[in-house]
């Protein structure tokens, strides 16, 4: 039997192996402990290419090597509270975290691909009207190894369903750009060849609009698509749905995508919650033409996802929805509309609330 004594090492707090990318990794043993670059790829590639967290199993690295990684690592999954199944197949998970505060994912279910929603952060200080989660108000920023717990999690729970998903998108609770280095960390460690090897071209980040993280995230060419939230073609009404606005405009927004270097066939994926009598007009419409016209873009109209019967805003009916995707096609104008998933568990686009919900 292998066993490690730490009679090596004083021990105050163990390190979570999940905060570190593999180049974080690699720094943290040489100064730590002296060790190669190359231990901290064999450790990644144990622990997340082959699912491996028993250091007795890593026989291709030395015992002592082997004490020292034991005394130092720890790897905490996420505690999860519940998980809700769709009629649609989609499932959504609410977690609790370790101060006890509740984050939710998504699992949504399609016919060519499966992806999966994550959150990076508890709750979210954006207060968009429209979207549930801005009515939590702010409480944190999520950890690396929370935000990799959730795909870690959803990665083994589809497993048991027999399924897997290919694309990951940061569209759960929290603006990303508002815990941009630790939401940049995670998407290295989930591009890493060695972690979770997943192409940037399947990782999808949205933003309300923080335009000096947006420029960051294109200047140092962050490995994972953007997606902006956009969802008005006026700066005066888009600062009464998303009052963002009155610190970024509109006009400052869409100077700043077109400036943006994107290479090769990349394109910024414009989102468009549809609000019936607010944003849903012929106006609208030609005013968001005339935008999109401007940048290396794609359109994704989001029909509006009440959160209750009682909720101010509505769903535009299907005739209009079809007429804006319609027009922006015959422009040239590359157009899908998201028909969210799980609208019957709260897990469609802006309804995610940490609601702690029996199972289903």
């Amino acid at each position: 039997m292998f066993l490690y004594t730490c009679r090596h090492f004083y021990i105050i707090n163990m390190e979570n192996f999940f905060n570190y990318t593999r180049l974080d990794l690699a720094k943290f043993l040489k100064e730590s402990f002296e060790l190669p670059k190359f231990r901290a790829d064999q450790l990644y590639k144990w622990v997340y290419a082959r699912g491996i967290t028993d250091f007795s199993l890593m026989t291709d690295i030395k015992k002592e090597t082997r004490e020292i990684f034991a005394c130092t690592f720890s790897f905490p999954d996420l505690t999860l509270e519940t998980r809700l199944i769709s009629n649609d197949g989609s499932r959504k998970y609410l977690f609790k975290l370790k101060d006890d505060s509740l984050i939710e994912s998504v699992f949504i279910k399609q016919e060519k691909r499966n992806t999966i929603c994550v959150s990076s952060q508890v709750g979210c200080a954006m207060g968009c009207a429209f979207c549930q989660t801005g009515k939590l108000g702010f409480k944190r920023n999520l950890e690396v190894s929370e935000i990799i717990g959730q795909v870690r999690y959803l990665l083994n729970d589809a497993g048991t369903f027999d399924e897997e998903f290919t694309n990951i998108v940061f569209m759960g609770m929290g603006e990303p750009f508002l815990n941009y280095d630790n939401v940049v960390k995670a998407i290295k460690i989930l591009n890493d060849e060695y972690g979770f090897a997943f192409s940037q071209r399947k990782i999808t980040v949205s933003t309300c609009g923080i335009i000096p993280r947006i420029k960051e995230f294109f200047e140092t060419e962050v490995p994972a698509s953007l997606a902006v939230s956009l969802n008005s073609t006026t700066s005066e009404q888009r600062d009464v749905l998303m009052p963002i606005n009155k610190k970024y405009p509109l006009d400052e927004l869409i100077e700043t995508l077109k400036n943006v270097t994107l290479k090769g066939r990349r394109k910024i994926t414009l989102e468009y919650v549809m609000l019936k009598g607010v944003n849903d007009t012929r106006e609208d419409l030609t005013r968001l033409k005339k935008i999109v016209s401007k940048l290396k873009a794609k359109v994704n109209l989001v029909p509006y996802n009440p959160g209750s019967k009682e909720d101010a805003f509505k769903t535009p009916t299907e005739n209009v929805i079809y007429e804006f995707a319609n027009t922006l096609l015959n422009s040239k104008i590359t157009t899908t509309i998201r028909f969210s998933k799980g609208k019957d568990i709260g897990a469609a686009c802006g309804q995610l609330a940490g609601n702690k919900n029996k199972d289903r």
